[in-house]
């Protein structure tokens, strides 16, 4: 007998496939209906997740709750832009989705049947990569960005924007504002409605990993309270990684970044 086919034929690469699908895929009772976060990732190195929710008695939709697109618009991508407009309008046509505002969804029917979860989850994988092919937003300040401003300029300070730093782990974290100092300033300005507490996640990872490549770095982000729905717990995790984690019209809090 062939040594290979001894240590490895079909039946023992069946079973080292599923045990990593057991391993990686986690699932969640929602008050809606279901989570199953799957081994796929998002070019951020984020696992996919999509959420189950019963529709009628023989159907149930299968959506990403805005992640995917609105990871995309948060990092600056403008979705209706000619050529990335219509590379999106193709893979929604292609994989069958429906779209609302920045939520990507598909009608299933019962039976689930995995092949559907696995296209769904794949699709989004595909749309998440059309950063690649970044065209940048138009620039429009929010109230956010405006106090901001008023405050920096107030103080003779120009800060830059959109910058890119280098973290200890990523090669590339963008953020907001950068200023130059002694103790130089990061700030973000969150932008996301809804919920937020995946994106504060990702924010933490990414001000921990700059924290560990610029130890003098002071972080900070602002947030608009009429926007977002900054939770007890939203609130801990910010102000864990961030040195000013704040309303953008805390005028106390932001004079810590210039101290």
């Amino acid at each position: 007998m062939n040594t290979t086919t001894q240590i490895i034929n079909p039946d023992s690469c069946i079973h080292v496939m599923e045990a990593f699908w057991r391993e990686q895929m986690e699932t969640a009772e929602t008050r809606d209906g279901l989570a199953l976060t799957l081994p796929l990732m998002y070019p951020d190195g984020w696992q996919v997740s999509v959420f189950l929710s019963a529709t009628t008695p023989g159907r149930v939709q299968i959506s990403d709750q805005g992640k995917t697109l609105g990871a995309l618009q948060q990092a600056g991508m403008n979705l209706d832009a000619k050529a990335t407009g219509g590379l999106l309008d193709e893979r929604l046509k292609t994989f069958e989705l429906q779209r609302d505002g920045l939520i990507l969804s598909k009608d299933l029917h019962l039976p689930l049947q995995g092949v559907d979860v696995q296209l769904f989850a794949e699709a989004l994988v595909s749309i998440a990569h059309l950063i690649y092919r970044h065209e940048p937003a138009i620039e429009t300040e929010n109230a956010a960005d405006k106090a901001i401003s008023r405050f920096f300029t107030g103080r003779g300070l120009h800060p830059l924007r959109n910058v890119v730093l280098r973290g200890k782990v990523e090669s590339e974290i963008r953020i907001d504002y950068y200023l130059e100092a002694r103790r130089p300033v990061g700030l973000e300005v969150i932008r996301r409605r809804g919920n937020i507490r995946d994106y504060i996640e990702q924010w933490a990872w990414r001000w921990t990993d700059l924290h560990a490549a610029h130890p003098k770095l002071i972080r900070a982000m602002v947030y608009d309270s009429s926007v977002q729905d900054i939770t007890p717990t939203i609130r801990r995790i910010g102000e864990s990684v961030c040195e000013v984690f704040c309303p953008y019209d805390e005028a106390g809090e932001l004079t810590k970044l210039v101290r």
